[in-house]
């Protein structure tokens, strides 16, 4: 594939190199927050089911915060702007949640936190994926680096709770956004783009949308995972350390999959993905509704590059094909939101179910992964419906995944 022609070798190299870097940053503070924050909540007083009231509140402010923002961003035209605003905001706003005292000060930090943290993700992909292809990379090989960033922060969360307490985790987290801060700042600004494609929501058609659903299923089965499993395998007897390192491996194995999915998955189409990632997500779960020895339980762990890599790489392929420039952040933005709204969801249900049955709390998970695979079936049966052309109009073959594919 030949490079834009307003893009220089230097310039795609610094805009990589920096935009790399800032993925990084961006996932420290997630490496830190999504394994270890549950245990600071627990360490508070929280029961567990307030925990999964505090983790869903967060995750359902999105649906406010996330579409709000986004759109402002698309309105603006300048991403690179909207994500260094909202780094500096969260980096001040997790102060609050340092200092709060009680379920529900703890409660009102965490909206306030999220209602610009959540924003950040789809804010940096719709920025990236437009850098990317404007300049010819690898988004996989990019974005690898915020998920190495993940991995090094759950081995470094385990250990440093080894040495200090829990409630002082909360401080650990906010250390963790003064570099994001600084690298937001690094990102290379981008020019606000004269509005092409489509003028009104035309790429939402029916296709689009299950499989936006289908995702959205697939990718709220973690909830358990997210929000009980540091929690588990602490009860368990597993130490700090081996927590951390529970969550590196699936990491580690994420990490591979993003450096190698461009060789061997290029032809894929984005359900492909999909359904290989929800197989591989369903298999996890099932297993994991047991308590496994470590033996089996560590590679187990491995499957997260199914159940995550897969179908993030999928959902990133079938969005850069879909969406026009003038709404790429808010169309990340809805998607953010339909999996924010269902992890939401799935979290208030996981932390009733894990107060109840505990691990078997997992195997609502894994029923999820097959609502997201049937779903998946579906819309793959479904012509494909593009901007401009008649349903079924378009013959659906696969595309190289850095280009995207139609589905």
């Amino acid at each position: 594939m030949s490079r834009g022609p307003d893009a220089k070798p230097d310039d795609a190299k610094l805009f990589a190199t920096r935009l790399a870097l800032f993925y990084a940053a961006l996932f420290i503070g997630f490496g830190l927050y999504q394994p270890f924050f549950p245990i600071w909540l627990k360490a508070k007083g929280l029961s567990d089911a307030e925990v999964g009231t505090v983790l869903a509140c967060g995750m359902m402010i999105r649906m406010v915060a996330t579409p709000t923002v986004t759109f402002l961003a698309d309105r603006s035209g300048v991403l690179s702007l909207a994500i260094v605003i909202c780094a500096s905001a969260t980096m001040v706003a997790f102060l609050g949640i340092g200092m709060a005292e009680g379920f529900a000060m703890i409660l009102v930090g965490v909206l306030i936190t999220s209602f610009v943290w959540s924003p950040m993700v789809p804010l940096a992909d719709a920025y990236g994926l437009a850098g990317v292809a404007r300049r010819a990379l690898d988004y996989g090989r990019i974005r690898v680096w915020g998920s190495v960033a993940f991995m090094v922060a759950n081995i470094v969360g385990g250990v440093a709770l080894v040495i200090i307490r829990p409630e002082q985790i909360v401080w650990m987290i906010w250390l963790s956004l003064v570099p994001l801060a600084v690298a937001s700042l690094m990102l290379v600004r981008d020019q606000k783009e004269v509005q092409t494609g489509p003028k009104g929501p035309s790429f939402f058609n029916r296709r689009f949308v299950l499989i936006m659903v289908a995702v959205a299923f697939l990718q709220a089965s973690h909830a358990v995972y997210y929000g009980f499993a540091s929690i588990h395998w602490k009860a368990v007897g597993y130490s700090g350390f081996v927590v951390g390192l529970l969550w590196a491996v699936a990491v580690l194995a994420e990490i591979v999959m993003f450096w190698v999915a461009t060789r061997f998955a290029r032809d894929w189409r984005p359900t492909t993905y999909l359904l290989i990632g929800g197989a591989g997500g369903f298999l996890r779960w099932a297993l994991m509704a047991f308590d496994l020895p470590l033996i089996v339980l560590a590679p187990l762990q491995a499957l997260h590059a199914a159940g995550f890599g897969l179908v993030h790489l999928g959902t990133m392929a079938y969005l850069a094909a879909r969406l026009p420039a003038h709404a790429r952040a808010s169309g990340q933005g809805t998607v953010s939101v339909a999996i924010g709204a269902t992890m939401a969801m799935a979290t208030l249900i996981a932390g009733w179910l894990y107060a109840r049955v505990g691990a078997y709390a997992y195997l609502a998970m894994a029923a999820l992964c097959l609502v997201g695979l049937a779903v998946t079936l579906v819309a793959r049966a479904m012509p494909i419906e593009r901007p401009g052309l008649p349903a079924g109009g378009e013959k659906d073959a696969p595309q190289p995944q850095r280009e995207g594919a139609g589905g």
